[in-house]
């Protein structure tokens, strides 16, 4: 039964390379609802390659009740003014060191495509082989000053370690928050059609160095690509931010 008002909106906020993705195509698939990626839609391109995906993200499920979500959008921008598009914001959070690794792994994939003879491929070899750990901080620094901009607003935290842990139990609490009850069955039903292994093809853990939507689907993954003298200098400039977040420090 189709609910009378369908004009809810659920807005997800991270820095990027958090997931972020994966967590709407679920809540897109749980609540019939349409995936707005606002970067894709503005440029008309597919948020996704991927068939599977796009028809199970464009809220016209068929036999599935509606509820009153019709659109799940998301953001990476920092929150520079008061939300009024909705109340329901899921604030996505992931070590920002794993975020750094994916963030510059992204890069070295944009690179890849335009080939290492090219100039400006050269050019960043050479700035990532001599200032990698400055660009690690420069991104954790801009990954805290996004996590700081959203805590001043109301919103619902969720890790990206914790989906990777318990991704029914997480997604059942999100439901609570946006106030809708429905069978079991369709969490898990998500949970499956998005897990890692049937999107990507692979095993979690094993990476696809030219793709930049799903790599490794892990977390400390910073651990294989960190010096030992990288993380300790990381560790020492962010410890409380880690501990705020409940995230391991390793000096």
């Amino acid at each position: 039964m189709e609910s009378k008002s369908r004009n809810k909106i659920v807005l997800v906020s991270d820095f990027g390379r958090s997931g972020q993705g994966w967590l709407s195509y679920m809540l897109c698939y749980i609540l019939n609802a349409q995936f707005i990626e606002p970067y894709n839609f503005l440029n008309g391109k597919k948020y996704s390659v991927s068939e599977h995906i796009l028809d199970l993200t464009q809220g016209n499920l068929p036999n599935r009740e509606r509820t009153n979500y019709s659109l799940v959008v998301k953001t990476h921008n920092i929150l520079r003014s008061q939300i009024d598009l909705t109340d329901k914001i899921i604030l996505l959070v992931r070590d920002p060191r794993d975020v750094a690794v994916s963030m510059q792994n992204l890069v070295l994939i944009n690179y890849n495509k335009i080939g290492w003879g090219h100039p400006r491929a050269k050019f960043f070899l050479l700035m990532e082989k001599s200032f990698r750990l400055l660009n690690y901080i420069k991104i954790i620094l801009s990954w805290k000053r996004h996590y700081y901009s959203w805590k001043k607003s109301s919103y619902y935290f969720v890790r990206y370690e914790d989906l990777l842990v318990n991704c029914q139990q997480v997604l059942e609490k999100i439901l609570k928050y946006l106030e809708i009850q429905l069978d079991e069955k369709i969490i898990k039903e998500a949970v499956e059609n998005f897990s890692f292994e049937k999107i990507t093809g692979r095993k979690r853990g094993q990476e696809d160095k030219g793709s930049a939507e799903f790599r490794r689907g892990i977390s400390g993954d910073y651990k294989n690509k960190f010096s030992r003298f990288e993380i300790k200098v990381i560790d020492f400039l962010f410890k409380k931010l880690f501990k705020e977040l409940n995230y391991e420090t390793n000096s």
